[in-house]
């Protein structure tokens, strides 16, 4: 018997691009699964709208307020573990459109891969699907997170593969992982809660496979673009570094400080005169945040201290080296001028 999966989709003032979202799952070829569509308070009526559309297809749950993304995925998320019934979580952004073949690729790669807690897909530009939005995430030395593979051509990413982690737009949990590690954290509201639970799976020994048939077409930040100030922008930086400190082993943090010592350096340095003085305000900002957590990082690393059974040399060689990296970024957005430091 095929396992039972819920798949998880989350709407926010986003009817059009939910639509599109919910269509593409309702014609997946895996039979053994169930829908759970998640309004954070949208305007307009659109909770309504869609129920009203979609009806008993789709496990509606309505949220009296915008929890973010962490919030509103928990409500569904919670609902899903106490009933007890899918073996397997999937999460999918409403921005995004799963091909018919998506779920059932991400449930046999869970089937052949028992190691594995999460798996994440092949996500495609919406408009330009022979470029990658992103396979998975990539955690540089420097402490940076990073979509793996975006922008380059789609056929660079046709083998499988162990990855850091999965990003939560399109991914696939086993419940049991949920129901040992916990959730996302709420306090993170949206942005790098999936690296935490990413980390926070690396630690306790689960690992997360890439899998190349899962494709996705994603239209990027639809609903991060509605909300993108400075304020957070600020607690997007100091979420990752929150999921660093609590999660990474400490011989992996102490491997890491020249690294991350260096890139504060050079955004302070740089940043500026670049013409992009808020980027340097906005590190400092994110930093003074994150040292302000000291009492809460502690108390969830000793949380955490009971269950690690990682192994913190190869959590390390699954960092990324931040040389390519900034050097791509020196070509692109020092000669070319392409890009700033946040895009």
């Amino acid at each position: 018997m095929p396992p039972f999966v819920s798949v998880v989709v989350l709407n926010w003032n986003g009817i059009a691009d939910t639509r599109a979202c919910l269509d593409s799952l309702l014609a997946q070829a895996y039979g053994a699964f169930e829908v759970h569509l998640v309004d954070n308070a949208s305007a307009g009526g659109e909770a309504g709208l869609l129920a009203a559309e979609y009806g008993a297809r789709v496990r509606l749950h309505r949220n009296a307020a915008n929890l973010g993304f962490s919030g509103g995925n928990n409500v569904a998320l919670r609902a899903i573990l106490a009933e007890g019934r899918a073996a397997l979580v999937a999460l999918l952004n409403n921005d995004a459109e799963a091909d018919p073949g998506w779920l059932a690729a991400l449930v046999a790669a869970a089937e052949r891969h028992p190691e594995c807690g999460l798996f994440a897909s092949r996500m495609v530009f919406h408009d330009q699907p022979d470029r990658i939005e992103n396979t998975g995430i990539d955690l540089l030395r420097d402490g940076s997170a990073v979509p793996r593979g975006r922008g380059r051509r789609t056929e660079r990413y046709d083998a499988a593969a162990e990855v850091l982690g999965a990003c939560a737009g399109a991914a696939l949990y086993r419940s049991r992982l949920l129901g040992e590690l916990g959730l996302f954290r709420e306090e993170f509201f949206a942005n790098f809660e999936d690296v935490d639970l990413a980390l926070r799976a690396q630690a306790c020994g689960w690992r997360c496979r890439y899998v190349p048939g899962a494709r996705v077409r994603h239209r990027l930040s639809r609903s991060i673009v509605k909300v993108r100030t400075e304020e957070f922008q600020v607690r997007s930086l100091r979420n990752l570094l929150l999921a660093r400190r609590v999660n990474l082993p400490l011989a992996v943090l102490a491997l890491d400080l020249p690294w991350t010592l260096l890139r504060r350096v050079v955004v302070a340095g740089l940043a500026p005169l670049l013409g992009q003085p808020q980027v340097a305000r906005i590190d400092r900002a994110a930093r003074r945040a994150a040292a302000a957590e000291r009492t809460w990082v502690a108390a969830r690393r000793a949380e955490l201290a009971p269950r690690r059974r990682g192994c913190w040399l190869r959590l390390w060689w699954l960092e990324r080296s931040v040389l390519p990296v900034w050097w791509r970024f020196f070509v692109e957005a020092v000669l070319l001028r392409r890009r700033g430091f946040l895009e």
